[in-house]
């Protein structure tokens, strides 16, 4: 079944698939189908064969690791627009290496892999522009794991809370948790009693207010000094 046309905007606007030509994207359409999950619902789990990645439409994709002990921990927070699972592109992995559950009721573009990959063996403009995307999201990554190795609690939260807002802001902002806040813990690599502990000491010190799931950057310029020292 052809996909609706507010779906195929939506892949239209990814880097993955702007800069295909009409005849490509449809032959990329064709190998195209719509998920839908409600909260909770497993989009696959790890290890589970990998044949296609994903564009989440709407809602919110929570991508996590389980350790030995059954530990969870949140590689990744996945929101609309955000494609995901696409190193199997390139890597020819067999399973999935990590599992991607719905935080919210979502709305997911399943993109079967080899399908693509056909199309970019034919374009090489495409095939680069891909690769600058998914070395960006390389970087990120590697920008994430410094952050979680080299700062305590507080900076990690900080600089999480700052992503919700324009760098360019510097007046009091709130900031909207739309994951539970356990989550938000797993994200930053810190225990929830520790996120409890550290969002309390800021609010004393005047820096934050705490409303459930709002959280208020009552003057996010200082907050910013203090991740840049």
């Amino acid at each position: 079944m052809q996909l609706e046309k507010i779906l195929q905007d939506s892949m239209r606007v990814c880097p993955l698939f702007r800069d295909l030509t009409k005849a490509e994207f449809s032959k990329v359409l064709e190998h195209t189908s719509v998920c839908t999950l409600d909260t909770d619902d497993l989009l696959f789990r790890q290890q589970d064969k990998a044949k296609d990645f994903f564009l989440l439409v709407s809602g919110k994709i929570k991508l996590s690791l389980l350790s030995f002990e059954g530990t969870e921990k949140v590689v990744d927070i996945i929101n609309p627009g955000m494609t995901f699972a696409e190193a199997i592109i390139f890597s020819g992995i067999p399973g999935y290496p990590v599992n991607a559950t719905a935080l919210a009721k979502s709305r997911v573009l399943r993109i079967n892999a080899n399908a693509y990959t056909k199309i970019l063996e034919g374009s090489p403009k495409t095939c680069f522009k891909v690769m600058a995307t998914l070395s960006l999201r390389l970087h990120n990554l590697i920008s994430e794991i410094e952050r979680l190795s080299l700062h305590n609690a507080t900076y990690r939260l900080i600089s999480f809370l700052l992503e919700g807002i324009p760098p360019e802001m510097n007046d009091r902002s709130e900031v909207n948790l739309s994951i539970p806040k356990h989550v938000v813990a797993s994200r930053i690599s810190v225990t929830p009693e520790t996120l409890s502990r550290t969002l309390k000491r800021l609010c004393q010190e005047g820096l934050l207010e705490v409303h459930d799931s709002h959280i208020v950057l009552i003057n996010p310029l200082e907050l910013r000094r203090i991740v840049s020292i």
